[in-house]
């Protein structure tokens, strides 16, 4: 199991309020496995994104005990709903076939107890949209929280020489000139955005269950998804 002292927001919801951390869960991950579906050809051919995801989300999800085994699998979330999703689906056509020839349906709790060993089952293009979703997903709600952070504290010029030096990729001179902030202090602006950038984004990771231990890693997979 995690350590008790590694305990974040989600493995606690999960113990004390379910519904809230099933909620959670369903919002955040819908739109990344969606994406995961829409790049998989053989996941497609089973009907729409949309509809297999919710059918994954109502049958998996919203099982008290499928967050739980989460918690204590030592896993990304995202690839616990991934490989859950994969199988999920196979398994549901699989189990449409049987009972066509009046057979057994699958066995849900075993798929779950063997979804790590099957990992590597993914397609590597879906695996990647779903890790790409997931990455702009993250760092847009944490550039929407500071905006809103610098906004109500009278800094909307801080967000806006951010947004024009690091997004737009103007030099500091022309950001200056746009926003008003002197030249001298830009760079300590700039910084102190990117220093807040960086703890809402351990903020959302950790929400999301992500050890300490793994935060480091994780933000650098963060870079390299949404550069690549």
């Amino acid at each position: 199991m995690f350590p008790t002292t590694q305990s974040t927001w989600l493995v606690d919801r999960i113990v004390r309020a379910p519904d809230e951390a099933r909620a959670h869960v369903m919002a955040r991950y819908f739109d990344p496995l969606c994406a995961y579906v829409r790049a998989s050809p053989n996941l497609r051919a089973l009907g729409e994104p949309a509809e297999i995801v919710n059918a994954f989300l109502a049958a998996r999800v919203a099982d008290p005990a499928y967050l739980a085994r989460w918690s204590v699998s030592g896993l990304p979330l995202r690839r616990w709903l991934a490989n859950g999703l994969l199988l999920h689906a196979r398994n549901t056509a699989l189990a449409g076939r049987r009972r066509a020839a009046r057979v057994e349906a699958v066995d849900f709790e075993e798929l779950d107890r063997t979804a790590r060993l099957r990992s590597a089952d993914h397609e590597t293009d879906a695996l990647l949209a779903l890790e790409r979703r997931w990455a702009v997903r993250t760092v847009t709600e944490a550039h929407e929280r500071i905006r809103a952070e610098l906004e109500s504290e009278g800094r909307s010029a801080w967000w806006e020489l951010f947004r024009l030096h690091t997004i737009q990729g103007r030099p500091y001179v022309e950001a200056c000139g746009a926003t008003g902030i002197g030249l001298t202090t830009a760079s300590s602006v700039h910084r102190q955005v990117v220093d807040r950038l960086r703890a809402a984004l351990i903020a959302i990771l950790e929400r999301d269950g992500l050890r300490a231990d793994d935060m480091d890693a994780e933000l650098a997979l963060l870079q390299d998804l949404l550069e690549s």
